[in-house]
């Protein structure tokens, strides 16, 4: 999707790779880092091949629909640009942690920010569904230029894409906790 959404998306990747798995993580040794366990490994291969895979894409064809027209990406210095992709992993592992130290302190609680951090990204999406289906500049954008995202090449590759990573992420989740 775009960089603002992606965010609470790959922390509630993060969270469901480690709620999935909650069971496999409680069994490790203390010494064991959790950031090196299947589940957050193939969970991290999952967010990255999917998820940046996805918003790379995205990035390439429609930069400034991106960053929902927030700023142009012309005058964001090509760094801050590309930093902007290392906020996917990092986001993912906050997930990963959140979820497995929410569920430590009571259990359910890990469940219930997994259900918000979903409802928040909806939410967030549907508050934000003019920028989401239209693409164009920045300029574009702000003089009602913008040509639908049903109109782009943009349009195949979420209609497909996303939908696929639903299920996608349910059997590799599955697959990480065994």
């Amino acid at each position: 999707m775009t960089v603002p959404l992606d965010l609470g998306i790959n922390s509630w990747i993060g969270m469901s790779f480690s709620l999935v798995a909650i069971e496999k993580l409680e069994a490790m040794d203390a010494s064991e880092p959790v950031l090196s366990s299947k589940p957050y490994v193939q969970g991290l291969a999952f967010a990255a091949t999917v998820g940046m895979g996805i918003a790379g894409i995205c990035y390439a064809l429609a930069p400034d629909w991106m960053l929902m027209y927030y700023a142009d990406h012309d005058d964001i210095p090509a760094p801050v640009q590309a930093g902007m992709f290392g906020l996917y992993p990092a986001m993912y592992t906050l997930g990963f942690l959140l979820a497995q130290q929410l569920e430590k302190k009571q259990k359910k609680l890990g469940w219930v920010a997994w259900g918000c951090n979903f409802a928040g990204v909806f939410g967030f999406m549907l508050a934000s569904m003019n920028r989401l289906l239209k693409i164009g500049t920045t300029e574009e954008y702000e003089k009602g230029e913008a040509k639908s995202i049903f109109k782009t090449a943009l349009a195949p590759l979420l209609m497909v894409g996303m939908p696929c990573a639903f299920p996608a992420l349910y059997y590799f989740a599955k697959k990480a906790a065994k």
